[in-house]
């Protein structure tokens, strides 16, 4: 009777040792899956953030073209470019709360290619690097011409 309940021991214990196992490895995958899922939210969430960067970018009245007091939409005037360039450069802080450290550059591709940095705020302890780049026309008000160009925003994540 004693073998008998000694084997029945070891049959309980040999089984809680492979579900306790088993449960360490469930644990394991599950922990992988959630930081998987937690690094995807975090690259959507610097996407979003680099979109929401490039809209306000778009809106901002020192760099919207308008005709008879009508806003154009994907335009940036280039007269109000170079002196928002300067604008932004004096009033560094303002433009921070709206475009955190990024670098934003605007490229005129068609008829010759022009380059304008507006805005650059770079920071030592860089994870991540996101670039968008938006198709704009760029209005000349002096010629009203249209030229095609390209809005690049990178945004830099701590």
């Amino acid at each position: 009777m004693k073998k008998k309940s000694q084997i029945q021991i070891g049959e309980t214990i040999a089984v809680l040792f492979v579900f306790f196992i088993l449960v360490v490895i469930g644990f394991m995958f599950y922990a992988k899956v959630f930081k998987g899922n937690l690094e995807t939210e975090k690259d959507e969430l610097s996407q979003a953030r680099s979109v929401g960067i490039a809209q306000r970018i778009m809106f901002l009245p020192e760099l919207q073209c308008s005709e008879d007091n009508v806003i154009i939409d994907n335009c940036i005037d280039i007269l109000k470019l170079e002196s928002a360039q300067k604008l932004m450069l004096d009033n560094s802080l303002y433009y921070y709360d709206l475009l955190e450290f990024s670098d934003v550059d605007i490229v005129q591709i068609y008829p010759k290619e022009i380059s304008w940095n507006i805005y650059s705020r770079t920071t030592e302890d860089v994870k991540n690097r996101f670039v968008t780049n938006v198709p704009i026309s760029l209005y000349n008000s002096t010629t009203r011409r249209f030229t095609f160009g390209i809005l690049t925003i990178e945004t830099l994540l701590k």
